[in-house]
């Protein structure tokens, strides 16, 4: 089974995960978030992004029970990277 997580960065950084391919969600009160993306392609997303100078983490996904998008955020855009 794949793990997937949840990515955490910075607002200005948005432009840079959104080059990657990554859908960012972002609102006032959660700040800006990837969300349910394969840990392979978070932890390459996060070197990415720590090569533009962005700090970025990865967080566990939600819990089965917490209330979610309900859509897989991180799509295969990564794959290009490699």
């Amino acid at each position: 089974m794949v793990e997937l997580v949840d990515i955490a960065i910075p607002a200005n950084a948005r432009a840079a995960a959104e080059a990657l391919g990554l859908k960012v969600e972002s609102s006032v009160t959660k700040g800006a978030w990837v969300r349910q993306i394969t840990r392979d392609e978070a932890e390459i997303a996060v070197e990415c992004l720590r090569d533009w100078g962005f700090t970025a983490r990865i967080r566990k996904g939600a819990a089965p029970d917490e209330p979610t998008t309900g859509r897989r955020t991180g799509q295969t855009a990564l794959r290009g990277v490699l």
